[in-house]
């Protein structure tokens, strides 16, 4: 039997809808890694632990204070991770209030309506009202009552990345500083040592002389 013509045969292709909801995920910086200037290593190994535990998402953004713009390696390190940066000037609820604004025009523009929100902070429980609210916290992290009311789900991950003395980025050392709490050189310890002996020396030289002087001798 000859195969049939091309023109006898009709393509018919089934369209899937494949689309999946917007999830925006949030990053408090300093509730969630813990400092204002985290270093390189404890940045990068808490944001990917956090990326992981969101799962996939329409895009990451990290909200944290900062003042010196030209001194700011933060935004850089977030970037290597495929986070954006939301910087403000540091003040109250900044960086939280900065997140929460994000979230609701990712809302009206995107039509986002599943939040991932890293932090423990219970301003963010506001964004109950646009959707689902899920939460990612570290083992043992202080989460708001009123957050974990409105949360539809919280994840509850391990904190990965050094202790606290090393989870900050100690930046320029303060000369003034340096100088007042190095320790003093040997050659001035000895020397001062030696002053303090010799004026002790001569203080009982005095102090003998002025007993000579007033007390009569017992003959």
């Amino acid at each position: 039997m000859p195969p049939p013509r091309r023109g006898n045969l009709r393509q018919t292709h089934r369209v899937t809808p494949t689309a999946v909801e917007p999830r925006v995920l949030l990053i408090d910086l300093e509730n969630s890694v813990g400092a204002v200037r985290p270093r390189r290593r404890v940045l990068q190994v808490r944001v990917e632990a956090l990326l992981a535990a969101a799962g996939p998402v329409h895009h990451a953004v990290a909200g944290y204070g900062g003042a010196d713009l030209a001194d700011d390696p933060t935004a850089s390190m977030l970037a290597e991770s495929h986070v954006s940066a939301l910087r403000v000037t540091p003040s109250a609820n900044a960086a939280e209030e900065a997140l929460l604004a994000h979230a609701r025009r990712v809302h009206a523009s995107l039509g986002c309506r599943t939040f991932v929100v890293a932090s423990g902070d219970h301003r963010f429980a506001d964004l109950a009202d646009l959707g689902r609210l899920e939460v990612v916290a570290w083992d043992g992290q202080a989460v708001a009552v009123r957050l974990e009311d409105a949360a539809h789900r919280i994840h509850r991950i391990p904190r990965p990345g050094g202790t606290p003395a090393e989870t900050v980025d100690p930046g320029p050392l303060d000369t003034d500083v340096a100088a007042e709490t190095a320790p003093m050189p040997a050659v001035d310890r000895s020397a001062r040592t030696m002053a303090t002996a010799l004026l002790t020396g001569i203080g009982i030289g005095i102090g003998q002389r002025l007993v000579d002087l007033l007390l009569p001798r017992r003959r």
